[in-house]
């Protein structure tokens, strides 16, 4: 009986630290792959699901980015329209509140639903 309860108690801890949207984590996965298999792959983009309920897309790379880039990617202009359309448009259609951009200098761009607190703190990642 001692051993089912703490079996119970195991697997009841690990479903509290699932995803609460398993569709965004996805979602997010599949941005990445996207991205590693189009022209910005040198780019090094990683999207993930991210906030407390993940539902901010956080986008990571390892170039630096200025502002024309980031507006081009996140509005899909000429050949930043990776996933098509661009991330404003993936964003919204996958379910998130809003996608933050982190570059390798750690600077900082938000659209959405994102609030300044998250912008500022390191936002965990839902994997």
């Amino acid at each position: 009986m001692r051993t089912f309860l703490i079996a119970i108690l195991l697997l009841t801890a690990c479903e509290t630290r699932r995803p609460e949207n398993i569709q965004q984590v996805t979602a997010a996965n599949k941005l990445t792959r996207e991205c590693s298999r189009s022209r910005l792959s040198r780019w090094d983009l990683r999207a993930s699901a991210a906030g407390k309920d993940c539902a901010v897309l956080l986008v990571q790379t390892s170039i630096v980015l200025d502002d024309s880039l980031v507006e081009a990617l996140h509005y899909g202009a000429g050949a930043y329209d990776v996933p098509e359309g661009g991330v404003q448009q993936f964003f919204r259609k996958h379910g998130f509140r809003g996608v933050t951009y982190r570059d390798s200098s750690q600077r900082v761009w938000s659209y959405g639903a994102v609030s300044q607190k998250e912008e500022t703190e390191e936002l965990p990642s839902c994997e």
